[in-house]
């Protein structure tokens, strides 16, 4: 196989502080930029929710995607992510939060 897992996915949110807050405070995700994607560019956010996987979200003034991201499974292209925990322990812990 030439892949070796997961190395990022790209998403679209209306409010990156609120996901930022989210995966910090469930999954413990380090944030590794949180800026323009280039100057004058719509807000990037990367998270780290790995130790080899990124989430790259984009917070896009006037883009109206994020809010059509409802009910589950009328998402759109990428319904949801599965975030594989690093053993059950762990795992039990993501749960509790």
């Amino acid at each position: 196989m030439l892949s070796s897992g997961l190395d990022h996915v790209a998403t679209i949110t209306a409010d990156a502080d609120r996901l930022i807050e989210f995966y910090r405070g469930v999954f413990e995700a380090e944030v590794l930029r949180d800026g323009p994607e280039f100057p004058g560019g719509p807000r990037m956010v990367i998270l780290r929710i790995g130790p080899a996987t990124e989430l790259n979200v984009f917070e896009i003034d006037g883009n109206e995607e994020a809010t059509k991201q409802t009910p589950m499974f009328g998402r759109g292209r990428i319904d949801h992510l599965g975030v594989r925990a690093a053993d059950l322990d762990s795992f039990d812990e993501i749960r509790r939060r």
